[in-house]
Parts: structure tokens; sequence; C-alpha cells
């Protein structure tokens, strides 16, 4: 199955070197993808459960062979192979994985909710998302996500950060079996 809409990846972490659980996930990620953008690195407080550290977070912008599905199963491996438990709701996580958006598909199947159900509460996501693309819409309200963002109070938003430890560059290849321009998405190290 051949999928050719936008994806776009929410990435989380609040344990260890987060920054660098983040551009390591993207490159797992980019194992079964065409990444197309990354955003930069925001950090944020935590939800929920809120005696634990800040997060770092970031989305990444992608096209993918897999089926929803089958990407978010490779998400979880993701995950698993970075220790990740799942010992209560919102608790600490080396890394976090969702699927935010698949084009203007919309699931709803136990496992499986696309657009991300509480996307647009959520300055952490929304914040690396409009960056990406401002002109974003929600699949089902149909509103922008830069209204939802813009409504947020300044406590609500993440805030932009520099990485020093790693940084993300864009190099434009094209390749000869493919016409058309690619983005390619590199970490390199300082």
């Amino acid at each position: 199955m051949t999928i050719s809409s936008k994806v776009f990846v929410g990435l989380g972490s609040n344990l260890g070197d987060k920054a660098e659980n983040i551009r390591l996930a993207i490159n797992e990620i980019g194992k079964n993808s065409l990444l197309l953008k990354v955003s930069g690195i925001y950090e944020s407080f935590p939800l929920g459960f809120s005696t634990q550290p800040h997060f770092l977070n970031s989305v990444c912008e992608l096209t993918t062979d897999l089926d929803p599905w089958e990407f978010l199963r490779r998400l979880m491996f993701i995950e698993e192979s970075f220790g990740r438990t799942r010992t209560f709701v919102n608790a600490p996580r080396e890394i976090d994985l969702d699927i935010l958006l698949w084009g203007s598909m919309r699931i709803s199947q136990p496992g499986l909710v696309i657009p991300h159900p509480r996307m647009e509460s959520r300055g952490f996501v929304l914040g690396p998302l409009v960056e990406l693309d401002p002109t974003i819409v929600h699949p089902d309200s149909r509103r922008p996500l830069i209204e939802f963002y813009n409504s947020f109070g300044k406590f609500d938003r993440p805030v932009r950060i520099n990485v020093k430890a790693s940084y993300l560059s864009l190099i434009h290849i094209s390749e000869p079996t493919r016409p058309r321009l690619i983005s390619y998405a590199v970490f390199c190290l300082k």
C-alpha cells in the first residue's frame, strides 16, 4: 500500500539526554519513511503528573509507504528500543512518539486515533507543528491549527530553545531515480 499523504509525528522526551533522544528517534523514523521537515526543539512543562522533568518536544513531517497501523507498530518499537515502559498515564519517558496527522485521514479505533485526539489543546504539539506548516487545518473542526495555538496564553506555549548538543540541517538532494527535489533531515554534532 503506497501512502502519499503528509504524516506529522510528535516527539517528546523528558528523561536522559532529551535532545539526543529526539535526534535518535527521528533517525529511526527516517529508516521507514521519507523525512520532509523537522521542527525546532521546544521545552514544555509536563501535563498530568507534574513532579517530573520538563519535556523537549519536536514534530517531523514525512511520507511513508507503511499503512497507519504498520507505522504505529514501528513507532511503538522505537519507543520500546529506548526503554519506554508504560507504568502510568503521563509517566516520565525517554521518548514519546505520536501520530498527529495523516493527511486528512480520520481513524477512530482502539489503539489508533487520527488526528491525535488532544492535539489542539497542547501547545507543545501545536508550536512545532505550526512552525512546520502554519496553514494546516484540523480535519475534524476544519479550523486552522494556528488559531488554536494563538488562543493559548503565554504559559501554555512551549519555548523554542537552541540545542547545543546537536542541530538539524536540511540537505536538498536531487536523486537520479526521482525527478523531484527531496529534502533529507540530517543531524550533526557540534
